[in-house]
């Protein structure tokens, strides 16, 4: 198992939406049965290891136990595996770096629909909405307000238009020079663009053109206006694996479990793990599909030659996040984005995205910095030291914030890809997603491969556990 990568750091040393996983209460009882609400312990475990389970999961990540709960609630004996000495894969909360939790993976919930908020309301669980979302091109142009039309203008001008279409295999940063629209002139909504994604000489100009069609036809109403849609991204106040606790709650779960093979056939699967053998009438897969693709783990027969194909074009976006904390707010009462902000990207930097951790969290008198940089920007800084990635991370928030001499308490960051159990933070733009989930003789069956969300995939191991129960 991979120790958690971080810096903590004494003042003295130098240091328009977000992705994001969870562990609680689980180290250092890699080999024992959790039920999730008790004390870690071996009760219950005798006598079970020989047992004819009616399905087993493999994962409890969000979709692992989504999967696992829907099973659990049907009346079915389901074991859940797990390699890590946690819950959640990459929903992890920290609970010990920082003041505060902080989240290592995923942080936010996407959209008011999010099938988690049943959850969310269901326990009392505070959240915070994404509203104070700023943007500037570069340190020398102003900051400008992401809830008002100032974000789609074009600083220099609109193009005239119409503009013409992309050309085959066109990139959009092709399309955008051939347009005349350079980056000194990019409305900072397109901006963005690169901000959760590839680079504009990476993705296909059909990405930009819409928006910038939009931009065109807008520019003549008046930049304070406010847009009637609003950021729909929130905040979990304490802590995001507050979510899962309750769909894991009296499941049957070995923690530090790696599955190296599984033997199927119909209506019988033998799964072979790092602590024994266990059996099922029916299997539930919710891995990362960067797992699946490396092949760390053996199928006996081989998995159907189609799938092996699509997992080999699944492909995982380069993501860099790294987490500052300050012990005091790092915005001064002049500044122009106000105190209680969400989000500040300057594009020109690298990473551009700085998004608040730590608003809205009662009696804390820090502040919680996430540095956020996808796609090519992501890996030039997965590929520095980890002292030199931090230190990019400070150089962005001492220039949005105008203090060249500000220091944070404590620093860290995480490199999924380096991750044995996970081989990469979420599918990139081209990763292949669908026509991966077909079962296997109606006793192996798929979910969260391909998720890029907590709510997702969730819904995705609730749907592949629905299939089972139909197939039985």
């Amino acid at each position: 198992m991979n120790e958690l990568t971080k810096t903590d750091v004494a003042m003295h040393p130098a240091g328009v939406s977000r992705r994001a996983v969870l562990g609680f209460g689980a180290a250092g009882v890699a080999s024992l049965l959790l039920t999730a609400g008790a004390h870690p312990s071996a009760k219950g475990i005798a006598g079970s290891d020989n047992r004819m389970w009616d399905a087993i999961v493999v994962g409890a990540g969000a979709s692992g136990l989504g999967a696992a709960r829907t099973l659990a609630d049907a009346g079915k004996r389901v074991l859940v595996l797990e390699a890590r000495d946690r819950i959640g894969g990459r929903m992890w909360t920290d609970r010990t770096s920082m003041g505060i939790p902080v989240e290592r993976g995923a942080e936010l919930v996407h959209g008011s629909t999010a099938s988690t908020w049943d959850i969310i309301n269901q326990q009392g669980i505070t959240t915070r909405r994404q509203q104070n979302i700023w943007g500037r091109l570069a340190p020398d142009t102003p900051w400008l307000d992401g809830a008002r039309y100032e974000s789609l203008a074009f600083p220099q001008g609109a193009p005239a238009g119409p503009l013409p279409h992309p050309l085959p295999g066109e990139t959009a940063l092709a399309w955008l020079e051939r347009v005349g629209i350079h980056r000194d002139n990019y409305p900072i909504l397109l901006a963005a663009v690169e901000v959760d994604s590839e680079q504009l000489d990476v993705l296909p100009a059909e990405w930009v053109t819409d928006l910038v069609d939009w931009a065109i036809w807008e520019k003549d109403v008046p930049p304070q206006t406010l847009f009637e849609d609003v950021y729909d991204d929130h905040r979990v106040i304490g802590g995001y694996d507050q979510v899962l606790r309750p769909i894991a709650a009296g499941l049957p779960i070995r923690l530090g479990t790696r599955v190296h093979t599984i033997e199927h056939r119909r209506g019988r699967v033998d799964v072979h793990t790092s602590r024994g053998s266990y059996k099922a009438k029916s299997l539930v897969i919710a891995l990362p599909g960067g797992v699946l693709k490396h092949g760390d783990i053996t199928f006996s027969p081989p998995l159907p030659a189609d799938l092996r194909d699509g997992l080999q074009q699944i492909e995982y976006l380069s993501v860099f996040k790294g987490i500052l904390e300050f012990d005091h707010p790092v915005i001064p009462a002049n500044h122009p984005v106000p105190r209680q902000w969400d989000v500040m990207t300057t594009f020109s930097e690298q990473p551009p995205s700085l998004w608040n951790g730590s608003v809205g969290t009662p009696g804390y008198s820090g502040e919680i910095v996430v540095c956020w940089a996808t796609g090519r920007a992501a890996q030039e800084l997965l590929d520095l030291p980890e002292r030199e990635r931090l230190d990019a991370a400070l150089a962005n928030v001492r220039k949005a914030v105008g203090s060249p001499g500000l220091q944070y308490v404590n620093a860290s960051t995480y490199d999924w890809s380096k991750d044995e159990f996970a081989r990469g933070a979420y599918p990139g733009p081209f990763s292949r997603r669908r026509g991966l989930n077909t079962p296997i003789e109606d006793t192996i069956f798929w979910a969260g491969m391909v998720t890029s969300n907590i709510h997702s995939s969730r819904d995705s191991g609730i749907a592949a556990a629905k299939a089972l129960l139909a197939a039985r």
